[in-house]
């Protein structure tokens, strides 16, 4: 099953000895790495900033945080299109699993399988990248060695399912912590220790413009519009934008905006529409995650003008 010589055996050996509740727990565990969960870390955290006790943070650090998957998400595509490097053998074919409702058949199917290209894992260089990138600026101006063990945690065990679900070689999965490692690094300290996210957003926009080179497809368009939005939002609210929520309406109220883009972004997913219609909406619904903080400050303070 494992020919590519990626797998080093490995990969052939863990997913041939999981058992199928064993496949199960991976599939929902894949998820800590998935772009949804690492969309909803970063998004969350930017708008609730430091009113999430004890792992709160200053929302230039939250957006530190959303800037890197942006990042990853530009630059997995042209990662995965350079090397044009196939998954293992039957990785699009989901585990037959009897006991599975069918209702919860095609759930199942979706997040316990993968397609595309393979190398490097998606899963890993993204988790790596905004787990990490969470661990470091969590800390309130100090590293904590607690929350860097944990996303240690989360990006091994993430890692794992990709090959244990059979979707990855183990090459593919290690080569993508080591580039997201590398990468983290690099945007941590070209962001100021995560205090000037602007910078990683243009270099998302930058990576996501030089993908359009592999072609014009509808990941590579939406990566580029979700990029470059948030760079320009950003320029355009950075100094109006509150550094900290100053109630719990205020939070709620930029919440219901992430809602809001969080549905259009699924709307997008679910039509593919044209490549001009998929470029600006991903363009204005990132932005509007951008601009939550302050249209919630904004809707709070008419509301008590009333």
């Amino acid at each position: 099953m494992f020919s590519d010589g990626r797998g080093l055996e490995i990969s052939e050996t863990l997913h041939g000895l999981a058992s199928d509740p064993l496949i199960v727990l991976f599939a929902l565990l894949t998820q800590l790495g998935d772009v949804w969960f690492l969309f909803l870390l970063g998004s969350v955290h930017y708008v609730v900033g430091d009113k999430l006790p004890q792992w709160g943070f200053e929302r230039r650090r939250g957006l530190f945080v959303l800037g890197l998957l942006l990042t990853y998400v530009a630059l997995v595509g042209v990662l995965k299109q350079s090397f044009a490097l196939p998954r293992p053998p039957g990785a699009g074919t989901p585990t037959d699993i009897q006991w599975i409702p069918s209702v919860l058949q095609g759930a199942f199917a979706n997040i316990s399988t993968g397609d595309g290209y393979g190398f490097p894992s998606g899963h890993a260089l993204g988790s790596t990248l905004v787990w990490g990138g969470f661990a470091l600026v969590v800390g309130r101006n100090k590293l904590s060695h607690a929350w860097i063990a944990l996303a240690g945690v989360v990006i091994v065990i993430v890692s794992l399912s990709r090959v244990v679900l059979g979707v990855h070689y183990f090459i593919d999965v290690v080569v993508g912590v080591t580039i997201g490692l590398a990468v983290l690094g690099i945007l941590y300290k070209v962001a100021n220790h995560g205090t000037d996210p602007g910078r990683v957003l243009g270099i998302a926009a930058g990576i996501g413009i030089l993908g359009l080179i592999h072609g014009f497809t509808f990941e590579s368009v939406a990566a580029v519009g979700g990029a470059v939005g948030a760079w320009l939002a950003w320029r355009a609210v950075a100094n109006s934008t509150p550094a900290h929520p100053s109630n719990r309406q205020e939070v709620i109220a930029g919440l219901a905006v992430i809602g809001l883009t969080g549905g259009l972004f699924a709307l997008l997913h679910s039509l593919k529409p044209p490549l001009v219609v998929t470029f600006f909406g991903a363009t204005i619904a990132v932005s509007g995650i951008i601009g939550a903080p302050l249209v919630g400050k904004q809707l709070v303070e008419q509301s008590e003008e009333r």
